[in-house]
């Protein structure tokens, strides 16, 4: 009966999102059914996102994964690789309602660069820094350092930086931002990009007044410009 729900899911109507590897899509999920997630013509490989945000079930011989909300979120973020290395970013904003399978499309002539190689390394060495910076354990394989600063961002957030990590080719920061406002604040990822910056997660893009969120932002490493 399990494998007969997972095709009958597949053969669902489907949110369609496009965009080449490494851009960031949005879907929607249901909170209380779950949601399948696919890739057209590939098979999932991985999916991981925050520890404790959301639990998910492969389907192997599909190469699907249904994925359910654990947390009284509005969005979460997850990131989705094929079995290739190439992954998208998905931001899924949570409805009270059942939901179509999201389906992931690559943007035509989006893996020129792909299937050269070129891309891969740089792929699979953020996607290791995202992991890095999420986890409570000592990454021994980067310079790792704990600390306290604030970091001037808006008028209406306290931005606090706890954990640097540099790696060979990339940094990474993690943050904890908080409206300090007496509103609604809606994140926005864009507006914490900057020249460098090759990846920004926020764990809860909306907080109501005195909540806070975890940030991570991955940058090119500065030491390594010459590189490219």
């Amino acid at each position: 009966m399990l494998l007969l729900s997972l095709n009958l899911g597949i053969a669902q109507a489907a949110q369609n999102v496009t965009g080449k590897p490494d851009d960031t899509l949005s879907a929607t999920i249901s909170r209380s059914d779950q949601t399948l997630i696919r890739i057209a013509g590939h098979k999932i490989r991985r999916l991981f996102g925050v520890e404790g945000e959301f639990t998910s079930m492969p389907d192997k011989d599909s190469g699907a994964v249904y994925i359910k909300p654990a947390i009284a979120r509005s969005v979460i973020t997850v990131h989705v690789s094929d079995e290739n290395g190439r992954t998208w970013k998905l931001l899924l904003s949570v409805v009270n309602a059942p939901v179509d399978t999201i389906v992931i499309k690559e943007s035509k002539n989006a893996s020129t660069a792909l299937k050269h190689g070129k891309d891969l390394p740089r792929e699979e060495a953020i996607k290791e820094m995202l992991y890095s910076l999420m986890s409570d354990k000592k990454d021994d394989a980067n310079d790792t350092d704990e600390t306290n600063e604030i970091v001037q961002l808006w008028e209406e957030a306290v931005f606090v930086r706890v954990k640097s990590i540099k790696g060979s080719s990339l940094e990474g920061d993690e943050y904890q931002l908080t409206n300090v406002s007496n509103k609604l604040m809606v994140i926005d990822e864009r507006e914490l990009f900057r020249k460098g910056v090759m990846e920004v997660t926020v764990d809860k893009p909306d907080l109501q007044p005195g909540e806070r969120t975890n940030v991570f932002i991955i940058s090119a490493n500065a030491e390594d410009d010459g590189d490219e």
